[in-house]
């Protein structure tokens, strides 16, 4: 996909977002192995040694992960934390962007948060020239992201890095509808239990497959939905949403049960509606 000029990178400086085309912080040691591990978090950063273990309820869930020490901290005092309802008038913009994904194979992971795919080679998305190649991508249920306050059944998370080793990560909603034939194939291989990454044999990846078709996103500065909740992560989240089936849905939650940070504080922040022609 390619849109047209302002770039990216002068559009980030002109309203404050800044994690677009390169422009966000860079990024530290603690992201580390963007394909995880056994101490990996959901989007690539590599959990100290000394972090306490975390949830999604009770007393390690979301309200607590400031508790867990060390950079985590900003999981409560962050003013740019993800994800958030995308409500409201958005500022209309263009930016050179294009997806060059291709079939990959990959490993399939229960992690004890989500089921995480970590492709070898699928290529990935360049935004104003700058390449990000795609690592992994993940699953949480309901979605994380809303869009006019409308949670879907499950959000897909593409977790993308530049050489610079910036993060943009794409995000996919899912409501209940017909069954997602690429999300069926990919279900027969869901680990029961959680453990090493397993190779899915005979099955190769292309990451489009599990996107929509149409080229409207909304792009905004945000963070890493799991503890540390690290700041200046390019958000690209689509707006139509894909469908999947009511026993999808199921055999998800089952499997890991509701994995969703909360709704967090917008705090004033711009964000862009991007659509491709």
């Amino acid at each position: 996909m390619r849109l047209t000029s302002p770039s990216l990178l002068a559009l980030c400086l002109a309203t404050g977002l800044m994690a677009l085309s390169g422009c966000s912080s860079k990024k530290d040691a603690a992201h580390g192995d963007a394909h995880g591990g056994g101490h990996g978090g959901e989007h690539g950063e590599v959990v100290p040694a000394t972090l306490h273990h975390w949830s999604y309820g009770g007393k390690d869930g979301p309200d607590h992960w400031a508790e867990l020490g060390g950079d985590n901290s900003v999981c409560k005092s962050g003013h740019r934390q993800s994800p958030i309802d995308i409500a409201g008038i958005t500022k209309q913009r263009s930016a050179r962007v294009v997806f060059d994904y291709q079939p990959s194979a990959a490993t399939i992971q229960n992690n004890g948060h989500t089921i995480q795919v970590a492709l070898t080679d699928a290529g990935g998305i360049t935004v104003d020239g700058v390449p990000y190649k795609l690592k992994q991508f993940h699953f949480h249920s309901p979605s994380e992201h809303a869009i006019n306050g409308h949670r879907a059944v499950l959000e897909t998370h593409f977790v993308h890095e530049n050489a610079k080793g910036d993060l943009l990560v794409i995000g996919v909603l899912s409501d209940i509808g017909a069954a997602d034939p690429m999300l069926g194939s990919l279900w027969t291989y869901l680990p029961t239990e959680a453990g090493k990454p397993v190779p899915l044999a005979d099955l190769l990846i292309n990451p489009q497959d599990l996107m929509p078709a149409t080229e409207d996103f909304y792009v905004y500065s945000g963070s890493l939905t799991t503890p540390p909740c690290k700041e200046g992560v390019t958000w690209m989240v689509y707006s139509s949403p894909l469908s999947v089936s009511v026993e999808q849905a199921d055999a998800f939650e089952r499997l890991v049960g509701p994995n969703s940070r909360p709704i967090q504080a917008r705090n004033e922040r711009d964000f862009l509606h991007v659509t491709g022609s």
